[in-house]
């Protein structure tokens, strides 16, 4: 069985390539990580996180859209002469957490501390999940779609 004939059969997603980005529910992403860790993918690239504010109910979607998050993740599979990549994204929801892959990977750690920071993603089982970039009395996350461009941020502005 292939790679991603394992990853299909564990997610319940259709995956034709690793390298292609796909997306799985939230509970199987720790599990998903570990099964590609498994595999070889044992250089943690990145964690990216992308805020989705959510639409306010009009004519033509009365009900809106709910605020959502996205997180993307890569993992790469050193190899001889070439690497092999694994990118998924998990889709959640405001306030949903999601699984922390420190224990699995030690690069997790500040990545996923970036973005809790100026995201707002929270990390379970995370081993210190703190502002890593903003002072600890930032009110906050700059990252977020809602954020507004004009906030005063004394001492700069």
């Amino acid at each position: 069985m292939t790679t991603a004939e394992k990853v299909a059969a564990l997610t319940g997603t259709e995956v034709q390539e690793l390298e292609t980005e796909f997306v799985v529910a939230p509970e199987h992403h720790f599990a998903l990580a570990e099964l590609l860790q498994s595999e070889g993918y044992t250089f943690y690239i990145t964690v990216a996180a992308t805020h989705f504010a959510g639409e306010v109910p009009n004519k033509k979607n009365p009900e809106g859209s709910p605020e959502t998050f996205q997180v993307a993740t890569v993992l790469r599979k050193p190899e001889p002469g070439a690497s092999s990549f694994a990118c998924w994204r998990v889709e959640l929801a405001a306030g949903e957490p999601i699984d922390s892959l420190v224990p699995l990977f030690e690069g997790a750690d500040w990545q996923g501390r970036e973005q809790f920071d100026l995201v707002g993603v929270v990390f379970k089982n995370h081993p210190d999940l703190r502002r890593l970039m903003m002072p600890e009395d930032w009110e906050g996350h700059p990252l977020r779609r809602d954020y507004a461009i004009e906030t005063a941020h004394p001492p700069w502005r």
